[in-house]
């Protein structure tokens, strides 16, 4: 009995024990919980006296160990409707950055037409020299991982195809430009330098087909010097223009560039390796318009209302009173033939 005794006494010092260990527990956490409230608390403190209005549930989403992410979006839709709005644009201005970054780096040659002075009167330019998809821009598929490449080894009959026909190590393209309009006009073709990295422009080539005739373009020798076989950039930012004062209506002008890294240019080492170039070719009217856009958006309609076979850039069809009034005007039977 005695021994039944002690056992029972045993077990309540052991019972006494563990509730003092549980309240010891309970103590620390309540503890713990008073000091975190105290901390939002005077983190709340400090934000009033700086005149920000915050919501402190907001607060206790943030800062509360092992909140629910549902918190925070609730604190979201909280929000009112102007930041939202302002986030979005936001939002919409990182992506459109990203993407025109991207398009960037991709290093595509580019072809663009003047739309408010050639593309409404009926100039359009187009891969194909049908015209089935005349347009006023282009854009030629870039060559990745490129090296240096010598003259001698790029085929010599580049002109004959039409589009995208890009090679190892070089790029070739060939479009074409068209008058289907009322009026003869002249317009200017301008090749630009729009970027370049490490150099690699000082050994770049850049050779122009027009109408089968071809030229190749260089920066110059370090003595100031054409490179040979090649002529000179027309300045730093512009490799050549070409100037065609009598376009007539009926006309189609077919170019084909090709753009390489010289192998054979003393330019070319080890240094730009890693370099790039970027071009584009702009086709502008060689005249200055004053005219206001209102008074040539009121032209169109009347020439609409009037039966003035108002011009259809985006297609092949060409007005009655141009040069080829019963079909379509295209590569093989143009005018300037």
């Amino acid at each position: 009995m005695k021994w039944k005794k002690d056992k029972n006494d045993n077990t309540d010092n052991i019972e006494k024990i563990e509730k003092k260990n549980k309240k010891q527990k309970n103590k620390k956490k309540r503890k713990k919980a008073n000091d975190q409230i105290v901390r939002i608390q005077e983190l709340e403190e400090m934000l009033e006296k700086s005149g920000e209005d915050i919501d402190p549930e907001t607060i206790v989403s943030m800062y509360v160990p092992h909140r629910k992410p549902k918190r925070i979006g609730a604190a979201l839709l909280r929000m009112d409707k102007l930041n939202l709005v302002l986030m979005g644009m936001l939002l919409i201005v990182a992506v459109l950055f990203i993407i025109a970054f991207s398009q960037e780096k991709m290093g595509n040659f580019t072809i663009n037409l003047n739309r408010l002075e050639l593309y409404r009167r009926g100039i359009s330019i187009s891969e194909t020299g049908e015209f089935n998809d005349a347009t006023a821009r282009l854009t030629a598929s870039s060559v990745k991982d490129a090296t240096n490449i010598s003259i001698d080894d790029i085929p010599d009959n580049l002109d004959g195809e039409s589009g995208s026909h890009n090679g190892k190590n070089y790029m070739a393209y060939t479009y074409y430009v068209r008058n289907a309009g009322k009026e003869d006009l002249g317009y200017i073709a301008k090749i630009t330098l729009d970027s370049c990295a490490k150099g690699a422009e000082e050994a770049v080539r850049v050779a122009v087909w027009r109408n089968g005739k071809r030229v190749v373009y260089a920066e110059p020798a370090k003595d100031g010097s054409a490179e040979k076989g090649c002529v000179n950039f027309k300045s730093e930012d512009v490799v050549c223009s070409y100037h065609e004062e009598n376009f007539l209506v009926g006309n189609v002008d077919r170019y084909t560039i090709v753009i390489w890294m010289e192998g054979d240019d003393p330019e070319c080492v080890d240094s730009i390796i890693g370099g790039s170039v970027q071009f584009s070719m702009h086709i502008d009217s060689d005249i200055d318009d004053n005219t206001s856009l209102v008074w040539k958006f009121v032209k169109d309609i009347k020439d609409t209302l009037s039966g003035d076979k108002p011009i259809n850039a985006a297609g092949n069809e060409a007005p009655n009173d141009s040069y080829y009034s019963d079909r379509d005007i295209t590569w093989e039977n143009r005018r300037n033939k």
